[in-house]
């Protein structure tokens, strides 16, 4: 009758098959995690890139246009209907969940705007902190 030892040689030392399946569940776990942080490191960086923002976006009759002014995408132009709402506003917040706030120092007006998906957003426009429209944009291709 053999005793059943748990992958342990007769003299107490691990067996070289059971090492092996723990350095292999080891590896599966540490690529599981890498996988995992890569994931969120992704996900993280492309919502985070007000990119998307910039092109034509239409309202109904009117149409908005959200263009970037330098390389950095510190600076916009907003243009309703081909005449500048707000020239050199500054992105006031940009949250994880693609929320940004427009806004220009000095200026009572705020655009806030929310991504609902590659095609469409939500534009709120505030003045005195007061909301003064709401509008579901879709980009004009």
């Amino acid at each position: 009758m053999e005793k059943n030892t748990g992958g342990r040689s007769p003299r107490g030392m691990v067996s070289y098959r059971s090492s092996k399946r723990m350095i292999r569940r080891i590896l599966l776990c540490l690529m599981i995690l890498c996988a995992f942080w890569l994931f969120n490191f992704i996900n993280a960086y492309a919502v985070n890139n007000p990119t998307w923002l910039e092109g034509t976006w239409s309202y109904r009759t009117e149409q908005y246009s959200i263009e970037a002014k330098n390389e950095d995408l510190k600076k916009w132009d907003i243009k309703q209907n081909g005449f500048i709402l707000m020239e050199n506003a500054k992105i006031a917040a940009n949250s994880s969940k693609g929320n940004i706030i427009l806004t220009r120092e000095g200026s009572q007006t705020e655009y806030h705007i929310n991504k609902i998906d590659k095609e469409h957003m939500r534009l709120h426009i505030y003045n005195n902190k007061k909301k003064i429209k709401t509008m579901n944009l879709q980009r004009v291709k």
